[in-house]
């Protein structure tokens, strides 16, 4: 299927590795021209290389971390700059610190409040001017099952997520009738290093063994596999398409049948 997206342009942040560098190369691969970010300017080097080499198609990068709103604007001008109108932009974050609900403090509230929420928040307000005055646009954040089913010990993450969802339905709202969409992707337990340090901290409160808590949540999933970061990447880049010009305000669980409500 032709998704349509040879010569647009997207913004895909935390790319260097993990779901946002899954999506990277989904959208490279359909002709996608990128910028991409995250913090390790070497990583997003070799990233970009590779993506070069293989696809053909022009990638830029900037070095920078998204934990506050100012970078989040500073990132918007540069990746404008750098490529000219965003057509695509995929809100993408590291996860904050494992937290309780009883032993958070306000500081770690107001850094993940401007982690999470925040830099989603206005990085799609910068980029949505031009995106409605060409009548085309895509806006797709990656949050977490979480915010169907709270996971233990991610207060933070959970609460925030849940604030960008609210966001992001709000916003589909405002910008469906501009031919601009807005939604979600709700990934499961994907295999990514950060699953692989949670259920390693869980090992270690627990007395057990990496292997063994990477096994339980294999059983715990009704596909009885971890999700392969390329998935979901695939499922984005049909929502950035314009085959999916009338999906918008969605909340999509990417999860092998973990949620079992509806």
């Amino acid at each position: 299927m032709d998704l349509q997206l040879r010569g647009l342009n997207a913004l895909v942040c935390a790319s260097s590795q993990g779901l946002g560098l899954a999506t990277a190369r989904a959208l490279a691969a359909e002709g996608v021209n990128l910028y991409l970010c995250a913090r390790s300017a070497d990583k997003l080097a070799a990233a970009a290389a590779d993506i070069r080499a293989t696809h053909g198609v022009r990638v830029e990068t900037g070095a920078l971390d998204l934990s506050s709103g100012e970078a989040a604007l500073r990132l918007a001008d540069l990746a404008q700059q750098a490529l000219g109108r965003i057509d695509i932009l995929v809100n993408n974050v590291g996860g904050p610190a494992p937290t309780k609900a009883t032993d958070t403090s306000a500081e770690q509230w107001r850094t993940g409040f401007e982690q999470v929420f925040l830099t989603a928040a206005q990085l799609s307000n910068a980029l949505l001017p031009a995106m409605r005055a060409a009548q085309f646009g895509r806006i797709i954040t990656i949050t977490s099952i979480s915010v169907l089913e709270p996971i233990e010990n991610l207060v933070i993450s959970t609460a925030m997520r849940l604030a960008i969802t609210g966001f992001t339905k709000t916003l589909a709202d405002e910008v469906a009738a501009d031919g601009v969409t807005v939604n979600t992707v709700l990934p499961g337990v994907i295999h990514t290093n950060r699953i692989e340090d949670l259920r390693r901290a869980k090992a270690l409160r627990s007395g057990t063994t990496l292997a063994d808590e990477m096994q339980k949540t294999q059983q715990q999933i009704p596909a009885r596999r971890l999700g392969r970061p390329e998935e979901l990447g695939a499922f984005i880049a049909f929502l950035s398409s314009k085959r999916a010009g009338y999906i918008t305000g969605t909340h999509t669980p990417i999860d092998g049948g973990l949620r079992r409500g509806w």
